[in-house]
C-alpha cells in the first residue's frame, strides 16, 4: 500500500513541481527542488525526487529512470529538498559513488535563521546524519566518496558575501576555516551561481558566478582535497547575458571552455596554469 501511495504522489508531483524562487524571495542561491525532476545518478540509472507536505515531513523516492518504477523511499522530518546549486537549474547533492545524498532545508525567508542538511544512505534510504546550523547556508557540492559536504555560509542579510566551508558528513562538524584560493586568501566572495560543470572524474566542480557589478568569475572547487581556485573573467557589464553562458571541460581534461549558443566559444581557461583567454563577451 505504501508503494502505491508513493507512486501516486509522484504522479501528482509532476503537475505541481516547486520551481526555484517560487516563494518570491529571490536570494543568492535557488531554493531546494521538490517534485519530479530531482537529481539523477552519475550513471543515469536512477533519479531521486523529494515530495514535501510543507508541514512536518518530506518523502524522498528512488526512481528507476528507464521505466519510472519506484525502487525505494524514505521519509524525513521537515521540508528538505534536492539542492539546486545554480540558477540554470542544476541539481546536486548526490556523491559520485552514489552512496550518499544530501538534502537541504527550505526556508520562506530570504536569509534563513537556521539551515538543515540531511545526509541520506541511498541503499537504505535512511538518515545517516542530520546537521543543523545557525544562519543561512546553501549546499554547494559533495566529495566523490560522500565524506565531505561543501556549503556556502552567508554573512549579514543583504550583504551577499559568503564563505565556502567544509562539513564532515559523518560527524556533522564544520571544519575550521574557509576554503579559499591560496593565491588570494583575503579576497571576499560575492556573486550568484549561474551554471556549473564537473571534471570527468567528478572531483572538480567549476561554477560560473555573476557579480552585482556586471563582472563574472569561475570558482573551481577540488572536492576531494578541500582546495579552491577563483578565476576572474575579463568581462564587464555583462548583465543578464551571463545567464546564457555554459561551461564545458575539454575531452583531455585540460581546458575549461565557456560557450554561448549562437556565438560559440567565448573564453577558455587552462586548468593547469589557470590562464584565462577571452575571445568574446556574452550578449
Amino acid at each position: 500500500m505504501r508503494l502505491v501511495a508513493c507512486a501516486a504522489a509522484l504522479g501528482a508531483a509532476a503537475l505541481i513541481v516547486v520551481t526555484p524562487g517560487m516563494a518570491g524571495k529571490g536570494g543568492p542561491t535557488p531554493d531546494p527542488l521538490f517534485g519530479w525532476e530531482g537529481v539523477t545518478s552519475w550513471s543515469g540509472a536512477v533519479r531521486y525526487v523529494a515530495l514535501a507536505d510543507w508541514k512536518q515531513s518530506t518523502t524522498v523516492a528512488t526512481i528507476r529512470v528507464k521505466d519510472g518504477r519506484v525502487m525505494g523511499w524514505g521519509t524525513f522530518s521537515g521540508s528538505v529538498g534536492i539542492p539546486l546549486v545554480t540558477w540554470d537549474g542544476k541539481a546536486d547533492g548526490l556523491s559520485a559513488d552514489g552512496k550518499r545524498l544530501v538534502l537541504a532545508s527550505y526556508s520562506t525567508r530570504a536569509y534563513a535563521l537556521n539551515t538543515t542538511f540531511v545526509v541520506v544512505d541511498t541503499k537504505t534510504m535512511k538518515s545517516l546524519r542530520r546537521i543543523d546550523l545557525p544562519g543561512h547556508w546553501a549546499f554547494d557540492a559533495i566529495s566523490p566518496n560522500g565524506n565531505t559536504i561543501y556549503a556556502l555560509q552567508y554573512g549579514a542579510p543583504g550583504s551577499g558575501h559568503y564563505a565556502v566551508r567544509a562539513i564532515d558528513a559523518l560527524t556533522g562538524k564544520v571544519v575550521p576555516g574557509a576554503i579559499v584560493d591560496q593565491r588570494e586568501p583575503d579576497e571576499e566572495m560575492l556573486g550568484s551561481p549561474m551554471t556549473r560543470t564537473w571534471s570527468a572524474n567528478h572531483t572538480w566542480a567549476y561554477t560560473l558566478y555573476a557579480k552585482p557589478n556586471g563582472t563574472a568569475f569561475v570558482h573551481g572547487l577540488d572536492t576531494s582535497n578541500r582546495k579552491a581556485v577563483c578565476l576572474d573573467l575579463p568581462w564587464t557589464g555583462v548583465g543578464d547575458s551571463i545567464s546564457r553562458v555554459r561551461l564545458q571541460v575539454s575531452k583531455d581534461g585540460g581546458t575549461l571552455l565557456l560557450r554561448q549558443q549562437g556565438l560559440g566559444r567565448l573564453a577558455s581557461i587552462d586548468l593547469h596554469s589557470y590562464r584565462v583567454t577571452s575571445f568574446d563577451s556574452p550578449t
